[in-house]
């Protein structure tokens, strides 16, 4: 940000006019609302004067105070990027919103305006202390992320239900909070079962809880407290899980055979054939041929899905290796180049030595016109002998350099036809097993055809219902069905083995490209 000189702005705003003469009509913040506040806010005497020599940096602010200003909206703070203290009190704000950049404010007092909604306040996530007494605000929301939350003020306002306690057990470094003047507080009991709930808070409408209040509220509230940390404790469980199989999900893309760890593929093979869901529970018959093959489908996706494993772990170790190897080179370099560099500064000091031995005697030298000619011839040779060094030195230096990177294509160009090796035998064995999937389908379709047919011949379609009639009603209406649904099945299993292969290319092609460069 550049300095804007004091004088300069000086002569376009009369820095001697009221502060609140400037903020007598309804405004928005902006760029020169901010320096005329900074101006005004600096320091006074000789400090001030030093702060207005050296220029006014908006960036480099931390503090602004914006109060009965009537200010409308929130806006031009993205400049401010350093700020930890912001207060806007006591204007006519009806929405939060432009605070994005202000990712170290630590400190934010929004009270007495007209804000109706808590919004656009996670991005704040150093903030400390937030200040929202006296809006029109309903619901306590929208400030998960503000983890060092330590003090908050949302007083006088409109909340009337008693949700926010519970959402307040989760900021754990909250130790004030003031509620007071909304509706929540006249009902029976709301302060001791705030108290309760929240263990963390120390200060109540910024009055300490005594240890016979804290008692108290637990004994009223007890029942409830076990039933909240149930319930947290639930959730926590869940979200544990949740992470767990989001981590696997994400490992298993790496490995490029996500969905292949049980039977969620041959589920998702199914999902858009209903008349196959509807053939499968025809009868008993059916649905154990269904059964059986689900089974080795999903067996062989298994044995997909534990080679992809572990070919990932083989893939991962060839590139530590690449990367080791390459780093190993680079070290030996630097190490011949150090000692190039020390025996040059040891030729160096040697010749220096000689040019000081060469000024000494030339002191004890009468002969003005000798003394001159054998300083310049001699200098000119120690001068010719640093040069020479030097260039040696440079010569040696390159030639490690070259002789590095040559290394290092060479490095390179092994570890792409092992790279690659790992990546075609991967894709073989893909193929391999897709190939078994067809055939598996190919033979169920076959096999659910026979057990179709066998219960029609034996009066079976006198049992069967209008859905079941409709698609295996006879023989050339079954084919037909039967055919359509393993187009379907196939068509979903050409696509996910295409998928595979195709970001295993990608994958290696990403990976040379960014190795190469």
């Amino acid at each position: 940000m550049s300095k804007l000189n004091y004088e300069s702005y000086k002569k376009n705003i009369s820095i001697d006019e009221p502060f609140s003469v400037i903020y007598d009509v309804p405004d928005v913040i902006n760029y020169s609302t901010l320096v005329n506040l900074i101006i005004e806010q600096a320091p006074k005497g000789e400090r001030g004067r030093l702060f207005r020599e050296d220029g006014i940096k908006l960036d480099e602010v931390n503090e602004i105070r914006i109060e009965f200003s009537k200010i409308l909206k929130i806006d031009h703070l993205w400049i401010m990027t350093n700020l930890t203290k912001l207060i806007l009190s006591h204007n006519i704000i009806d929405k939060i919103e432009n605070l994005d950049a202000l990712v170290n404010l630590e400190d934010l007092d929004l009270s007495f305006n007209r804000i109706k909604k808590m919004e656009n306040l996670n991005c704040l996530v150093k903030l400390q202390v937030l200040l929202i007494a006296g809006n029109k605000i309903y619901d306590i929301e929208n400030i998960d992320n503000l983890k060092n939350l330590n003090i908050f003020s949302i007083a006088d306002n409109k909340i009337d239900k008693w949700d926010h306690v519970l959402y307040l057990r989760k900021f754990k470094n909250l130790r004030s909070v003031n509620i007071t003047g909304n509706p929540c507080t006249l009902q029976e009991n709301y302060n001791n079962y705030l108290i309760a709930l929240l263990p963390q808070v120390i200060y109540f409408s910024y009055v300490l809880i005594s240890k016979e209040e804290r008692n108290d509220a637990i004994k009223k509230y007890r029942q409830a407290i076990i039933k909240v940390k149930e319930e947290e404790s639930n959730i926590k469980i869940k979200m544990n899980k949740q992470q767990k199989v989001n981590r696997k999900t994400q490992y298993d893309s790496l490995c490029f055979v996500d969905q292949l760890d049980g039977d969620e593929f041959f589920n998702t093979v199914f999902q858009d054939d209903q008349n196959g869901i509807i053939l499968k529970n025809l009868n008993n018959d059916t649905l154990e041929v269904y059964e059986e093959y689900k089974k080795k489908f999903t067996t062989v996706c298994q044995e997909l899905y534990k080679f992809g494993v572990d070919q990932h772990v083989v893939r991962a170790k060839e590139i530590d290796e690449f990367f080791l190897v390459v780093q190993k080179a680079r070290e030996n370099v630097r190490d011949e180049a150090r000692q190039i560099i020390e025996t040059i500064k040891t030729e160096r000091n040697g010749i220096f030595n000689k040019f000081d031995d060469l000024v000494k005697s030339d002191k004890k030298s009468n002969e003005q016109e000798i003394k001159i000619d054998i300083k310049i011839a001699k200098t000119q040779e120690l001068a010719d002998e640093l040069n020479e060094s030097l260039t040696n030195m440079w010569t040696k230096l390159m030639y490690s350099e070259v002789v590095l990177h040559e290394q290092i294509e060479d490095i390179f160009e092994i570890f792409k036809i092992n790279i690659t090796d790992l990546k075609d035998s991967f894709v073989e064995f893909v193929r391999k097993i897709f190939s078994q999937i067809r055939d598996i389908f190919l033979r169920y379709r076959e096999v659910i055809n026979t057990v179709i047919n066998n219960y029609l011949s034996s009066g079976g379609d006198l049992m069967m219902s209008a859905n079941f009639v409709d698609i295996c009603g006879d023989i050339d209406v079954l084919n037909n069905t039967l055919i359509a649904s393993h187009d379907i099945h196939i068509q979903i299993v050409d696509n996910r083995e295409d998928s595979i292969i195709e970001r295993i290319n990608l994958w290696l092609e990403e990976l040379l490209y960014e190795f190469s460069k």
